[in-house]
């Protein structure tokens, strides 16, 4: 029987809880493959101050809540705001930035990415941005194919600090066409 759809909402102040659950569970399978370069080894839910900012960004309405069932699945964070870590002038000024874009590892995370993405594009070009731009850990080539294969460019990479080692990340960006 064909999956259904996920059906996508603006989360809420009462889905944070969920959202950190569903980031601790991709953290902990990152984890369980050997990458804790890529978010680190402390879990969403126990870094001090962000279960405060999760509930602060569904008050400014910056996240996306996949769910099917009632359960959630996945989320995007896209606001129209780049964080201070990325470079200056490697995105685009207006750009709709992807903050975070995440999908449960199990079966039920299947395809949500793309629908997820596809999210991302409606808020840009609602918010009239002329490219939706992200950040991602550098030395994953899964995440890179996945990005590659939704259009988006690898403009630069840069530096980061997790764990107190030096992490590579790589800035993406994927230019929109005008609206006719």
């Amino acid at each position: 029987m064909p999956r259904s759809s996920p059906e996508l909402r603006p989360a809420t102040v009462d889905d944070v809880s969920a959202l950190l659950t569903l980031m601790d569970s991709v953290h902990a399978w990152l984890i369980a493959r050997g990458r804790p370069e890529q978010w680190g080894t402390v879990p969403f839910s126990r870094i001090p101050g962000f279960p405060d900012r999760i509930a602060g960004w569904t008050r400014q309405g910056v996240i996306t809540v996949a769910e099917r069932d009632g359960r959630c699945i996945g989320m995007l964070a896209a606001a129209p705001m780049v964080p201070p870590r990325v470079p200056a002038g490697t995105v685009p000024e207006g750009s709709m930035f992807i903050h975070t874009v995440l999908t449960d590892r199990g079966p039920d995370g299947q395809d949500v990415g793309t629908a997820l993405l596809e999210e991302a594009e409606r808020l840009a070009q609602a918010h009239s941005a002329p490219a939706l731009a992200l950040d991602h850990w550098a030395d994953s080539p899964e995440l890179g194919r996945v990005y590659d294969e939704h259009g988006y460019v690898k403009i630069t990479e840069y530096t980061d600090e997790r764990d107190g080692k030096p992490v590579r990340n790589a800035v993406r960006v994927r230019y929109l066409r005008a609206a006719d």
